[in-house]
């Protein structure tokens, strides 16, 4: 049973055994130079220099040899002075050798020509204390051919000592020729198994990593029809447009589940506003008959006059605030209609001429001509309006100015929208509550509701837009973008 290896344990173990081979090769390599280099230099600091010793010996021998004969020619005493120089040098060459750390075979040829050379020079000796004791014409040649005789064996001697070293020369040249062709036998076997494993390691990196890699590439890029030349570049690119994927519906989710936390809070807002509207609404009705009763049946001082006109305002405040309860749990039907928003937004202005001016507001138009016409439904929009207008005015406590400007957009899914933009000159809105002001019942007013803004934003998501709390520098800017 083959037990499974994961594509990681794979390469580990090829390029561990890429990389044993290269380290044997240089291992090898390096132990074969330092072998051929320490045989060379064997052969350079001992054979070779014996081998030259020894011809130094065999000259200085033939030297000696020489001037021995011109002297026993012509008897001249200064053939002997140069024949002792070069008895003093095959006698240092000879220390030389032999100071040497030879072998057996090499100290023994060494001492057998040490004898012979002394056997030599006695026998050199004699002969010549033979010639000048009988004189050239009398002399007896049976002592000269016996030390010619010596000097042969012992010229003998020295040329077998070098034709040995030669030998050894030889053999170590040999042996270092044999651990070169060793070692190139050896990388070659060491490099063909390196191509060997380079090409499992290709196949292996190809099928279990690179071909999957490119039929993903393949598969994200839209079909072999359409492969890209660049797999990486292609999968960076497939891989972003999925996290720009996943960001918008990540987006798309976070926007479905507070629409389902506010459906949760509307279903509250319906059972309570039904509650209410049974409960309150029957008796502020008959509480604001009883007052219009007695203002119209009592005579009155001023003061209780002003009492009773306050009773009856704070009555229709709070069925003000039931009635928007009630609107806000249970929305109208729309019904849509061409409209224009300039004339829309002149009429809202209008019915709020007294408040502005209570408030001490200017309005600002800003609409381009000839824009077209939107289909919505009229009354909720005034509404819509209507709130605005009058958060406007309770945000500017010192008075100011409002501008209303209509302009057109594309959207890709939406197509045009009528873009209407209202703009004040308050404190704005902070940026750690912009998130929050559109939900039902957050406020910031001591006797606030809390559903001005969320009345809004669920009207403007009727009719399919959108509300934007714009970024400004100064004041407040709320946008209305409605699909024309």
């Amino acid at each position: 049973m083959l037990i499974p290896i994961s594509l990681r344990s794979k390469l580990f173990f090829i390029f561990l055994a890429m990389f044993s081979i290269v380290l044997v090769c240089s291992i090898s390599m390096v132990w074969n130079s330092r072998q051929v280099s320490s045989r060379l230099s064997d052969v350079m600091q001992k054979d070779l220099a014996l081998y030259e010793i020894t011809r130094e010996m065999e000259l200085a021998l033939a030297n000696q040899k020489g001037y021995l004969t011109y002297y026993f020619v012509d008897g001249d005493e200064l053939w002997l002075e140069s024949l002792a120089s070069y008895q003093r040098q095959f006698q240092e060459s000879l220390d030389h050798a032999l100071s040497f750390d030879v072998d057996a075979q090499q100290a023994g040829s060494l001492h057998k020509i040490k004898s012979e050379y002394e056997e030599y020079l006695l026998a050199k000796d004699t002969a010549i204390e033979e010639y000048r004791s009988t004189g050239a014409s009398r002399f007896i040649s049976g002592t000269h051919e016996r030390q010619r005789d010596l000097f042969f064996n012992l010229l003998a001697a020295c040329r077998s000592f070098s034709t040995h070293q030669w030998g050894l020369i030889a053999d170590a040249r040999e042996r270092a020729v044999q651990s070169a062709r060793q070692l190139v036998v050896t990388a070659i076997w060491q490099l063909l198994a390196f191509i060997a494993l380079c090409g499992l390691f290709i196949l292996v990196l190809y099928r279990q990593l690179l071909a999957p890699i490119r039929n993903l590439a393949v598969e994200t890029a839209g079909g072999t029809a359409d492969k890209p030349l660049n797999d990486v570049a292609s999968l960076s690119n497939s891989f972003k447009g999925i996290m720009k994927d996943i960001d918008e519906t990540h987006s798309e989710l976070e926007r479905s589940r507070r629409n389902l936390i506010q459906a949760e809070r509307m279903a509250v807002v319906g059972e309570l506003a039904a509650g209410v509207a049974h409960t309150i609404r029957n008796p502020l009705t008959s509480m604001k008959m009883r007052v219009f009763s007695l203002a119209r049946s009592l005579n009155m001082k001023r003061e209780q006059n002003e009492d009773l006109q306050v009773i009856s305002g704070e009555i229709e405040r709070i069925d003000k605030i039931v009635s928007n309860f009630i609107e806000f749990a249970r929305p109208p039907k729309l019904r849509f209609e061409e409209h224009s928003l300039e004339e829309l937004t002149r009429s809202v202005c209008e019915l709020m001429k007294f408040r502005l001016k209570k408030y001490q507001v200017d309005i600002e138009y800003d609409f381009t001509p000839g824009l077209s016409k939107v289909m919505i439904d009229g009354d909720r929009l005034r509404e819509a309006l209507l709130n605005l207008l009058t958060n406007s005015c309770e945000a500017m406590l010192s008075g100011g100015t409002i501008r209303i400007t209509e302009t057109r957009e594309h959207d890709p899914q939406l197509g045009e929208l009528a873009v209407l933009s209202i703009h004040d000159d308050g404190p704005g809105i902070p940026d750690s509550i912009i998130g929050k002001v559109t939900d039902p019942f957050f406020t910031t007013k001591d006797k606030g509701s809390g559903l001005g803004l969320s009345s809004v934003a669920r009207i403007v998501q009727e009719h399919g837009g959108e509300l934007v709390i714009a970024p400004v520098q100064a004041g407040c800017e709320i946008v209305i973008k409605l699909p024309v």
